[in-house]
């Protein structure tokens, strides 16, 4: 590094001077990496805990991380007016992890990576039925092309759905109900209060799952595996965050693609994986479609918002 850029403040200053698309860019490389490695310790972890221990694991942890600003808001900043949405998102949400991290334990990771960009897809379905938003042709046509990502992974009639494929994608379409909630929540909730909320109720949820299916006694070394996880989901989401903040949606939205990549790097290294070529050549048609839709409707707020341009 430069003797220029050798302190944090100048570190700091450089990165101010940046294009906000470089800004966000920075931190979804980060993020993206973040959540490909809690993928791949999910996996490490999955040998030992059900899908349901390793979320209560990550809620637990999740809320000690956020302790220090806990402490700053104290209970005032806490509440929340709507109680009863957090609990309908995060019961939505929590199947959706455990769903997702079930699968993580038995699909090839490449292949469920590119079946869970079907998120936004079922998000933008479920707003036009639930939240009344107006979807014209040209949306719904890039969500079909979006979907036919999904039949190219799975190549119905030429090899036999996978079960565990299946899985993945129901879990999809919980993460995308959860995401109605959590536009809902937006309106009245800080991002803090809302992941706050999400680690809270997760816990029992998730302890209901474990009574269920039964209680694995962690051992030193799997407390550093869980923590490691809880860590991971934590960095990924602060880097979304940050880089949502630094740049538009439209922006950033392309970066999410490194994921794919990430994943199959690191499943290959961790677990000497072979890629999925069918799970990539899916990935890119569903990631083309979403990021479509995205940039169009950013155009569209923009021009709405400034009529005279």
């Amino acid at each position: 590094m430069s003797a220029g850029l050798s302190s944090p403040a100048s570190r700091y200053a450089w990165y101010r001077t940046q294009p906000p698309v470089l800004r966000g860019g920075l931190w979804m490389i980060v993020g993206t990496f973040a959540f490909a490695v809690m993928i791949i310790l999910v996996r490490q972890t999955s040998q030992t805990f059900t899908a349901f221990e390793i979320t209560f694991w990550r809620a637990l942890f999740g809320l000690a991380f956020m302790a220090p600003w806990m402490m700053r808001v104290k209970f005032a900043g806490l509440r929340t007016s709507r109680p009863g949405l957090h609990i309908w998102r995060n019961t939505l949400h929590v199947i959706g992890i455990v769903l997702w991290y079930y699968a993580i334990a038995r699909i090839n990771l490449s292949e469920g990576m590119a079946l869970q960009f079907t998120v936004p897809l079922f998000t933008i379905a479920l707003a036009m039925l639930f939240l009344k938003e107006r979807v014209d042709g040209q949306r719904w046509a890039a969500t079909f092309v979006g979907f036919a990502g999904v039949v190219v992974i799975l190549r119905p009639g030429v090899v036999d759905i996978s079960p565990v494929a299946v899985v993945v994608i129901v879990s999809a379409m919980f993460y995308a109900a959860s995401n109605i909630y959590t536009k809902m929540l937006a309106g009245s909730d800080n991002a803090n209060v809302i992941v706050f909320y999400m680690n809270l109720i997760h816990i029992p949820l998730a302890l209901i799952g474990v009574v269920a299916t039964g209680w694995t006694a962690p051992g030193w070394i799997d407390l550093g595996w869980l923590i490691a996880v809880a860590g991971a989901a934590t960095t990924a989401h602060y880097c979304l965050a940050n880089a949502l903040r630094e740049a538009d949606a439209s922006l950033v939205m392309p970066f999410d693609f490194l994921k794919l990549p990430w994943v199959t790097l690191l499943a290959v290294l961790a677990f000497d994986e072979t890629p999925s070529i069918w799970g990539w050549i899916g990935g890119l048609v569903i990631f083309a479609s979403v990021t479509y839709i995205v940039r169009r409707e950013t155009r569209i707020g923009r021009a709405a918002m400034n009529p005279n341009e």
